[in-house]
């Protein structure tokens, strides 16, 4: 099954997934064969389907085989792949760096935690995104910061201006690029050791590696999506 969210975005719906795990969409576009990876963005007790978060580009053959959906059609995905796996209380800290759709893995792992209340993993949650009106999943995020161990930030690429955010994200929003310097700040001001998850482009990916490592992390106190 398929809904549309907002222009830029869409989910689908069909089988089951796991936390953090993710699927393979397969499609084909003037006769060639195309597939893409995407990350479930549902609850990990999610029964029956899975949601995914699907940046649509202008010009790119998947974008162009999802926009061609209608409600109700049938979508051909493999899986569920992957090798993290989140345990409750494995960690006193998780330490997740997100940029634009590297939100999808975090969620469910977010997810999984506010909803066992034996499990008192600490979370800090940074998203990078170009804009304000570009954060994906802003209520979602908003009312699992009103969890007593959850804590969001944001940065954004393309804007200067605290004045223009609303009230609730000013404190916690950053102007520019997350950079060693952040970086640095959010190690030292975990609650606990933090394991850190990262999940973005190759590039972010990369960056993320070098800075955690520059912060203190050792290589096997973060996993890279």
């Amino acid at each position: 099954m398929f809904g549309s969210h907002s222009p830029g975005t869409a989910s689908s719906a069909c089988g089951l997934a796991s936390t953090s795990s993710y699927g393979t969409l397969r499609g084909k576009v003037d006769g060639l064969e195309i597939q893409r990876a995407y990350t479930p963005i549902s609850p990990a007790n999610a029964e029956g389907y899975f949601e995914v978060l699907i940046k649509c580009y202008p010009t790119g053959l998947m974008s162009r085989y999802v926009r061609s959906w209608s409600t109700g059609d049938t979508a051909f995905w493999r899986g569920p792949f992957g090798d993290f796996f989140y345990k409750a209380n494995q960690y006193g800290e998780l330490l997740m760096l997100a940029s634009g759709t590297g939100l999808a893995p975090m969620v469910p792992i977010l997810q999984t935690i506010t909803d066992n209340a034996e499990d008192e993993t600490f979370v800090t949650l940074v998203g990078c995104f170009k804009t304000f009106e570009g954060i994906y999943l802003k209520t979602f995020l908003q009312e699992q910061a009103r969890f007593w161990n959850v804590r969001t930030f944001f940065v954004l690429s393309q804007e200067n201006s605290p004045e223009k955010l609303p009230q609730s994200y000013r404190e916690k929003t950053r102007f520019g690029r997350l950079a060693q310097g952040l970086i640095k700040e959010l190690v030292g001001s975990c609650r606990r050791k933090p394991f850190a998850l990262v999940c973005g482009s190759a590039e972010f990916t990369k960056d993320m590696a070098k800075c955690l490592l520059c912060a203190g992390l050792a290589e096997d106190s973060y996993f890279l999506f």
